[in-house]
């Protein structure tokens, strides 16, 4: 049972069903972020019940959410236990120490001699290394050397990172909230129809949210250019908490809850007919909203108005006319007659579109993005390590020598790791010319020889098979 729950297969199962939720969530108009109008507006009424019994309409506040919530925890838990967790206790391990038939057998490896001093190939090999990024350690012949050995952290920062995610997403689905209410100015409304999961444990706020007025400003050519509510947070005694004009991006925040301009709208037109008050319902219709008032032989009047502060136009439609014609455009408080009726138009009401949220979990959420983004930042550093083993040698014509074998090991950037040995076996061959243009090794000729096979055996038998 513990092998299931840790095994990556079931992870891979668990964040494909995760994802089927996520594109359901996208896909469907969410109750708690626009409302039940909004479902209706896309799908109809009759699908739109089907979705919301069904839950979809909700899917992230569902018990099968959830569930797939926590089981996915679980299973990253163990995995981590299992999997990842455990190798923290390699980065402690030292580098083992190479013989040259092993160094000989990595995947890049270089075998060197050269007539130089024990000192003077150390000090090349160390510098050259330090000066690279790696930490490099000699002990006697053996010589360590190792670069972006924290990018072995990777693994184990992202799961720690997806366990917070997690840990986020659990508190705020057993005790978060989230809702939407539409409002007109005047009107207040209180928290109490919040959506979240079935298995909540949290509670819902006291205090009301009274909207003051809200408003569309528009650019020139009359596109929407932003939104603004003027909202006031009461106690159970009107008492105003906060007061401030929220606007898109820019929401209101009291006591861990968040209240957002979603959208915005007219929803009624006021009208006088013959000094007697009306009221119509406003629809939108692209960039305008409009209200019908239907006439006898299939007549219809047509009022139509961009925003509050915009003239209402007037308009009228028989059925043997190609398209409406225009009457009037009248501003607030002004009047057209209709045959025998005074129209006089007293304006509109907006309405405001107002999402609010409370998410306790988001600034675990937060950190946890932070760590997934450095575990994924590290994974991109290759882990690279360096063996040499300097052998100090004898040849009757020519004195001591030293054979260098080295070697390295890399899982990404062999080509780089392969090219950095190639440099410092260059490098090495410098220092050789360095020391002999100088005369430091007097009359005495200097050998230096690259030998591009890797080392099969020890002792003199390598260099008395390159005739050296």
């Amino acid at each position: 049972m513990a092998s299931l729950f840790s095994s990556v297969k079931l992870t891979i199962i668990l964040l494909s069903a995760l994802a089927v939720f996520v594109l359901l969530g996208a896909w469907c108009p969410q109750i708690s972020q626009s409302g039940e109008d909004k479902v209706v507006e896309q799908f109809g009424q009759q699908t739109a019940d089907i979705l919301i019994k069904a839950g979809v309409a909700d899917i992230f506040h569902s018990p099968a959410f959830l569930f797939l919530i926590a089981l996915l925890t679980i299973n990253i838990i163990m995995g981590s236990c299992k999997h990842v967790f455990p190798k923290l206790k390699l980065l402690r391990l030292p580098m083992p120490k190479l013989q040259p038939t092993q160094i000989s057998k990595l995947p890049t490896n270089k075998t060197i001699v050269v007539k130089q001093s024990m000192p003077a190939c150390t000090d090349l090999l160390l510098g050259w290394l330090r000066k690279k990024g790696y930490r490099a350690h000699i002990e006697g012949k053996y010589l360590t050397a190792e670069a972006g050995k924290y990018g072995r952290l990777a693994p184990t920062i992202t799961h720690i990172g997806l366990l917070s995610l997690l840990l986020g997403l659990t508190i705020s689905s057993w005790t978060g909230f989230s809702g939407f209410a539409p409002a007109v100015p005047g009107e207040s409304f209180s928290l109490s129809d919040a959506q979240h999961s079935h298995l909540w444990i949290g509670s819902l706020p006291a205090w009301r949210v009274k909207v003051n007025d809200t408003r569309r400003e528009d650019y020139a050519t009359g596109e929407v250019k932003q939104w603004y509510s003027n909202l006031s947070v009461t106690d159970s005694k009107n008492n105003v908490l906060k007061n401030q004009i929220i606007s898109v991006n820019d929401p209101l925040q009291y006591q861990g809850v968040d209240i957002y301009q979603s959208s915005w709208s007219l929803k009624t037109l006021k009208l006088r007919f013959n000094g007697k008050r009306e009221q119509l319902n406003l629809q939108p219709m692209g960039k305008i909203f409009a209200a019908f008032l239907p006439l006898p032989d299939q007549a219809v009047i047509i009022f139509s108005v961009r925003d509050q502060y915009a003239p209402l136009r007037v308009f009228a439609k028989r059925k043997d006319w190609e398209a409406p014609k225009l009457l009037s455009e009248l501003l607030p408080n002004q009047s057209i007659n209709l045959g025998d009726v005074a129209v006089t138009y007293d304006g509109v009401i907006p309405q405001t579109g107002l999402q609010y949220k409370s998410d306790p979990g988001f600034p675990i959420v937060f950190f946890a993005f932070v760590l997934i983004t450095a575990g994924v930042s590290l994974a991109a550093v290759p882990h690279r390590q360096i063996w040499a083993y300097l052998d100090k040698q004898t040849i009757s014509s020519e004195g001591d020598v030293f054979v260098i074998t080295i070697g390295g090991s890399t899982k990404k950037g062999k080509q780089s790791l392969s090219k950095q040995i190639e440099s410092l076996a260059e490098d090495i061959n410098k220092l050789g010319n360095y020391q002999r243009d100088n005369n430091a090794l007097s009359d005495r000729k200097t050998l230096f020889k690259v030998i591009d096979e890797p080392q099969t055996s020890g002792g003199n038998s390598l260099l008395n098979a390159k005739n050296v």
